[in-house]
This record gives C-alpha cells, structure tokens and sequence, in this order.
C-alpha cells in the first residue's frame, strides 16, 4: 500500500501518522486482473458488474471479519465459552447441589438466580462488544479505495 503525499497527513505527535477522515486509499498492485476485468474505479462495484455480465467466476474478497458470533451461533458459542471458565461451572454445580433434597440449604430456584443473573449480564456484554466489532467492520469495509494495478504490455 502506498502511503498519501506528506501535505495530506494531520500533523500529530512525532513519528506517527494519522488520515484525514473522509479520505480515500490509495493501493497499488502488481498482480494482473481477471482476464475480462473492468477498472475497479470505472463506476459500479465489483460484484454488480459480474453479476450483470453473468461472469460466474469467483473473486477474493477483503473483507474484514471480526465478530465471533452470527444470530444462531450466538448462544451455543456463547454458554461454550462461559462454561469454560471454572468459576462458572462450580457455581451451576452448586446451585444444582441445592435440587438434591439431602443436600439443599435453601430453595433451589434462589440458589439459580445469581448464576443466571451472571451469566446473562455476561452474555449481554459479550453481545455488545460483538456488535461494536461489527460495526466497525462495516465502516472499515465501506471505506473508499482507490485500486491502480500496472499490467505488462504484451505483445
């Protein structure tokens, strides 16, 4: 990736650059494209011209991906983890221990609540930071770029 003209950086502390905001990229490539490949910087995205050319071939993608979970996967994930941390699982077996009736010191529905409520203020958490990711990601994938790749003449 080649860096913008030093005019266009914010001045900061020393030995650190920083963009302007709104500012577009600027990546240089070696590697040819597809054979059939328009500019990237001719108007549509990538992915509307293929699919308006019915071009069926496949194209990496750069993409960020940071998030751990998905709707469905929230869950399952998410109590996998939790019951990984040994604090968690004496607890649950504590708070189970109190459904034996030789055992129980006191109602075993009380004993539930702490662990649940732990548990959800734990998921909750978990929730919010996998959405902060995401919509990071989405303003890091939307960002603009500009693609210039040099192609060999051929002869």
């Amino acid at each position: 990736m080649e860096r913008e003209p030093a005019g266009t950086e914010e001045p900061g502390p020393p030995g650190r650059r920083r963009r302007r905001e709104g500012r577009t990229r600027t990546v240089r490539s070696n590697l040819l494209p597809p054979p059939g490949a328009e500019d990237p910087a001719a108007g549509a995205a990538k992915g509307e011209r293929r699919r308006r050319r019915g071009c069926a071939q496949h194209l990496a993608d750069n993409r960020l991906k940071t998030t751990k979970y998905t709707l469905l996967s929230f869950l399952p994930k998410n109590l996998f983890e939790q019951f990984h941390r040994p604090a968690n699982v004496y607890f649950v077996f504590i708070a189970l221990l109190n459904f034996v009736p030789a055992v129980n010191a006191f109602q075993p529905g009380l004993a539930l609540a702490p662990v649940l409520f732990i548990l959800a203020i734990t998921a909750f958490r978990d929730l919010w930071e996998d959405y902060s990711r995401h919509r990071s990601d989405h303003k890091i994938n939307h960002l603009g770029c500009l693609v210039f790749s040099s192609r060999p003449h051929l002869k």
